[in-house]
């Protein structure tokens, strides 16, 4: 597997699992509660979830969105939190993939998903649906053809779904406005 995706993947990892606080960012979160979203809790404050992350991360922030974005190997990592009455309402983590030929790199995300889909586990529990791999459109002439071009044809998409007591997570993999997309989203239910 390409390195770089690797890299990119052990980031975000760093970044969604692991406790960001000047005093020690790497230290795990305790696994009987892990936090609702990237070390931070539904209901923080804007400033008490800034602080949540990791320092010296360049942040744009307004009243209702707060995101920083990191750069590895030509893939953008971004993060995004909302805010409603200056409480954290929803998170959402996405890497795009770079400019380079997807050929080369969409088998190394779907890699790149399923570890990171393993490493969810690891830390929220199995997801609601065994099952990863949704069909949009089964049909039987292009079922067959491998997981990347029925990504690109919106065929298929790659989601697996978490519940805790105070969120939904959902993890997935898929093709739009001309880009494969990994994204991982937490809401408060």
């Amino acid at each position: 597997m390409d390195k770089r995706i690797l890299l990119i993947f052990s980031f975000v990892i760093l970044l969604l699992f692991t406790c960001c606080s000047e005093k020690s960012w790497q230290q795990l979160p305790e696994p009987s509660k892990p936090h609702d979203f990237m070390n931070a809790d539904w209901g923080m404050s804007q400033s008490k979830v800034q602080k949540s992350q990791l320092p010296n991360i360049e942040l744009y922030a307004d009243d209702t969105t707060m995101l920083y974005e990191v750069t590895k190997a030509y893939d953008t990592i971004e993060v995004f939190f909302t805010f409603l009455d200056d409480q954290l309402v929803s998170g959402e983590c996405r890497i795009e993939m770079g400019q380079e030929v997807w050929s080369k790199r969409v088998p190394e995300l779907i890699e790149s998903y399923m570890s990171f889909r393993e490493e969810i586990i690891d830390i929220y529990g199995a997801a609601i649906d065994e099952e990863y791999m949704v069909w949009l459109d089964m049909d039987p002439e292009y079922i067959e053809d491998d997981d990347m071009h029925n990504l690109y044809y919106n065929r298929l998409e790659y989601l697996s779904e978490w519940e805790t007591e105070t969120s939904r997570l959902t993890l997935r993999l898929y093709y739009k406005d001309r880009d494969f997309k990994l994204v991982f989203e937490a809401f408060p239910i």
